[in-house]
């Protein structure tokens, strides 16, 4: 058994098929829309790195905003506070999950060990946990090294609280002690998506139609995200590795850090603090810190790619004379051809009576 899968995942891919015409179809459909959604990569940059200083600095004359995490009730609309220390009684407030002490945490993670260790995020490493009613749990430590802090911390613990959705990760609680600032979600069994479509072994588990309903689903988080919650929120992070899944392959988005909250009629923001992972950053916020709706949508494409294809995006296709594979996929539309860009471990699982 392959570790980290289900049961039940392994018995359906006893026999992976070849998609059916349908499918196909649904396979064009998607490349073309992905294909839209990235053209502005072939006009804002002509296939050329995209260069963003550390910094991040941006001429102050252009009257960029950085924009503070709230809604519309007061208390979490000044939420964030860049000099405090810690959450004062008034943040408290806006926080409905429950507060967890450290040793609690440090007790069900077996004291951060290393074999408790699923891995590391932006924010810092995660582990694997177990409170004392059994439930099994994933705890954010903050990293001393993250480029992460309290607001985010804070957009974090308000943001993902406030949001229902199938899609979307579930926050269970927080806890902050001295200089510690840790976040705990619910438990994904199958871990990250990226541990899925890049591994050659993995890889085998997904056939299309599982590959369809993942891309599915992440659109459907992000269609609430950005219209059918109560607030109006960019991600502004989506990649595969925030892209979580459960023990039926249900994808949930994840890492809400940096996520930005957009008011009344408002389409389009600005930011003089530009973070984020190169590759999935649309090129008018890579380049100008401008980031709207359209940007999660440019992030998305790329997973699209990266999910149909296996391929990573920042990869050099020196054969194919492409830097990456949104330009890969450019030119096999562009070529008429981009049946081309299917993960081949699809076509040599098929039947070929098919």
């Amino acid at each position: 058994m392959i570790e980290g899968l289900q049961p039940p995942l392994l018995k359906a891919k006893e026999n992976l098929s070849f998609p059916s015409q349908e499918l196909f179809q649904d396979f064009s459909v998607l490349c073309f829309f992905a294909a839209l959604a990235l053209d502005s990569t072939k006009k804002g940059l002509k296939d050329k790195f995209i260069h963003v200083t550390k910094s991040g600095r941006r001429d102050k004359n252009r009257g960029i905003l950085e924009l503070q995490f709230g809604d519309n009730e007061a208390h979490v609309r000044y939420l964030v506070d860049p000099g405090a220390l810690r959450l004062s009684a008034q943040d408290r407030k806006g926080i409905v999950v429950p507060f967890f002490g450290f040793r609690t945490i440090s007790s069900a993670t077996q004291n951060f060990s290393l074999a408790n260790k699923l891995g590391q995020g932006g924010f810092g490493p995660v582990y694997k946990g177990k409170l004392p009613g059994g439930t099994e749990i994933a705890v954010k430590r903050l990293s001393s090294r993250s480029g992460q802090g309290l607001k985010e911390f804070k957009n974090e613990v308000v943001l993902i609280a406030k949001l229902q959705h199938r899609n979307l990760v579930r926050l269970l609680g927080y806890s902050m002690k001295d200089h510690e600032m840790i976040l705990l979600y619910e438990y994904m069994p199958n871990k990250s998506l990226d541990r899925f479509i890049f591994d050659r072994t993995l890889c085998m588990c997904l056939d299309w139609a599982m590959r369809f309903d993942i891309i599915m689903g992440i659109a459907r988080g992000l269609l609430y995200l950005h219209q059918d919650s109560r607030l109006r929120i960019i991600h502004r992070y989506l990649k595969t590795s925030n892209v979580l899944l459960d023990e039926e392959m249900t994808p949930k988005i994840s890492d809400f850090g940096l996520a930005k909250i957009v008011e009344g009629r408002e389409t389009e923001a600005s930011t003089g603090r530009v973070i984020g992972t190169y590759g999935y950053m649309s090129p008018e916020y890579a380049l100008n810190g401008l980031f709207s709706v359209k940007s999660d949508v440019f992030s998305f494409g790329v997973v699209v790619l990266e999910i149909i294809s296996g391929r990573r995006n920042t990869g050099y296709y020196q054969n194919q004379q492409a830097f990456s594979l949104v330009s890969y996929a450019w030119g096999l539309w562009k070529d008429k051809t981009p049946i081309d860009l299917l993960d081949q471990a699809l076509a040599e699982s098929c039947n070929s009576s098919e």
